[in-house]
């Protein structure tokens, strides 16, 4: 075999080799350029997934808690000028179906709650003696009732000639208290407990 023979043979084994490593390394490069974008989009399985994720929690979600309201029975007998009135309020800690002076009680005993101010004794709650309050009683019912302190500075203008006198229990609690409308004190008693001296519709 001549010499010139054997290069041109050498040669074509070289191209050869040549051109199948060049092929190879085009599909190698259009797997890893063409490849990916044949794959679904990542965010679509994302949001597949979420959408999965949210049906048994939404499933899951419990129903609106209907709102307590107090407990009581009170009977409140009204005097202004010569006129007398009694009414009962009967508060079955449903606020849908309750009177809405149920409703106003409970705000301002919740605006009583935490008043380390309050310049009152357990005189119209039963405290000393009496029941403990219940521990399901909303914050504040404890001293919605309670009579002014001795020795409390209050100024002395007579703010109307109405009284009232209320018995029975709020919140687990015996009542048995009286209001008046003579000096600042008794005035904001009144005011508080408005809902009670008020006609109860």
């Amino acid at each position: 075999m001549s010499s010139s023979h054997r290069d041109h043979r050498s040669r074509g084994t070289l191209g050869t080799a040549l051109l199948a490593g060049v092929c190879c390394a085009g599909a190698v490069a259009y797997g890893v350029v063409v490849g990916p974008s044949m794959l679904p989009p990542q965010d679509v399985q994302t949001t597949t997934a979420m959408t999965t994720q949210v049906g048994p929690e939404v499933a899951e979600e419990p129903e609106e808690a209907v709102e307590e309201g107090p407990t009581g029975h009170l009977q409140i007998q009204v005097s202004d000028r010569g006129r007398a009135w009694v009414q009962t309020l009967m508060c079955t800690g449903d606020l849908e179906e309750d009177p809405a002076a149920c409703a106003e009680l409970a705000r301002a005993a919740e605006e009583l709650h935490g008043d380390t101010g309050s310049s009152v004794r357990s005189g119209g709650v039963s405290s000393e003696g009496g029941a403990a309050p219940t521990e399901a009683a909303a914050p504040g019912s404890e001293q919605l009732f309670t009579e002014v302190r001795e020795g409390t500075v209050c100024t002395d203008e007579v703010y109307g000639p109405q009284e009232a006198a209320i018995v029975g229990t709020w919140e687990g609690q015996e009542v048995e208290t009286t209001l008046t409308r003579k000096g600042s004190c008794e005035e904001a008693r009144w005011q508080r407990l408005r809902a009670l001296t008020d006609q109860i519709s």
